[in-house]
């Protein structure tokens, strides 16, 4: 269990407490050692991901559920961690934006008008492609 510790940057407890729920499973060894499934690292890392799109246990149970009977794709997984590390950018990206606000006061006028422009032209395009993924989302 260690190992899988490590390797997936959890702790122990974590791991224990996830196969008390059933989300992962192991066998038992001569020794009494917990020995973990090759795809334990890729359960870890979606249930890690479902977590940080704040699902609810319940919801991560079906989620893993529907892994198991191959309902959910590998390729779902990659998209959940695709959206969230798009989520991440948007979070750094507000940052920036907060920080040009700032420098934005200490600016003149003309110059101020002329970044904001630029922004303008530059968020259209990214709410563009918002909308556009948004609009082929099955939803």
């Amino acid at each position: 269990m260690g190992e899988v510790a490590a390797q997936a940057q959890v702790s122990k407890r974590t791991i224990d407490y996830y196969t008390n729920l059933g989300l992962l499973s192991a066998q038992r060894s001569e020794a009494n050692y917990r020995l973990y499934p090759e795809d334990t690292l890729e359960r870890l890392s979606f249930i890690e991901s479902l977590k940080r799109q704040k699902l609810t246990l319940e919801e991560i149970k079906e989620q893993m559920a529907g892994w198991q009977t191959g309902s959910v794709k590998r390729e779902t997984i990659e998209v959940v961690q695709h959206v969230q590390e798009i989520q991440g950018d948007m979070r750094r990206l507000e940052e920036r934006v907060q920080e040009l606000k700032i420098c934005l006061k200490t600016m003149d006028e003309k110059q101020a008008r002329l970044v904001a422009r630029q922004l303008s032209v530059q968020g259209g395009s990214l709410l563009q492609t918002l909308m556009l993924l948004l609009g082929d989302a099955p939803f």
